[in-house]
């Protein structure tokens, strides 16, 4: 492989291993050696550091996949790219209106995590997310991101632990773009809708959170309306920062 002027060439190969696991759901030794032009031994080395620092993880005992490492540095391009901050208006516009706790959150690589939070304080009792939350498999955030898996701006490994959500389920989130769960455990419910890139690649989830009783069950209520049109803004704005 002929490296470029100025260029590591340990840099320069992990970066054409990182290119061709792009272009494929995962990569080999085999692959990795030929991409590379090198023997199995040296390729197996880049391939050992690569999963040790948390670029790649395995999938099974031949195959690699993007690590953890590469999900938490998503995470953080997003940030940079502004759908945190664009969103901030968005929540505050609609925890006014609608007088719910409204959220934020993006996928860390295994599970969504709280990443913008409108903390609605107009009644006595109210719902309290703190920024880092993970959110579990039964969260109507999880299943929005599950169902719009294929559309994401993530990748989904096989080690992480999938939504519960049936598949029938998905569809209905799919068609509608709203989940609706309620928590019995918690007594809490949660609407979401996906937010999307300029591309139209989910890369976060926007929702209303609150004391069960509050929150209403349809797809179609104020509420789901709402978010959808919120979600639809910050993807504007996304685009077009200024507007």
């Amino acid at each position: 492989m002929e490296i470029a002027s100025g260029d590591l060439q340990v840099v320069a190969r992990v970066v054409q291993l990182l290119r061709l696991l792009a272009g494929n759901e995962t990569i080999d030794l085999v692959s990795a050696a030929e991409e590379l032009g090198v023997g199995k031994s040296t390729a197996h080395r880049y391939l050992a550091s690569m999963e040790n620092h948390g670029l790649l993880r395995r999938r099974d005992r031949n195959r690699y996949e993007f690590g953890v490492l590469l999900a938490e540095l998503g995470t953080l391009a997003l940030s940079r790219l502004g759908v945190v901050d664009l969103a901030g208006p968005v929540l505050e516009d609609l925890g006014a209106r609608l007088r719910h706790t409204v959220v934020l959150s993006v996928w860390n690589g295994t599970c969504p995590v709280v990443a913008r939070v409108r903390e609605d304080r107009s009644r006595t009792a109210h719902v309290s997310i703190a920024v880092g939350s993970q959110l579990g498999p039964n969260a109507a955030q999880t299943v929005v991101f599950w169902a719009f898996k294929d559309r994401s701006y993530y990748r989904f490994g096989e080690g992480v632990t999938p939504t519960r959500a049936s598949e029938a389920e998905l569809a209905e989130v799919r068609e509608t773009g709203v989940s609706v769960r309620p928590s019995a455990k918690d007594g809490i419910s949660a609407v979401a809708v996906p937010v999307r890139d300029p591309a139209g690649q989910v890369v976060a989830t926007m929702a209303v959170v609150d004391i069960t009783q509050f929150v209403p069950e349809g797809t179609d209520s104020p509420v789901a309306r709402a978010l959808l049109a919120g979600a639809e803004t910050i993807s504007r704005r996304m685009a077009r920062p200024l507007s």
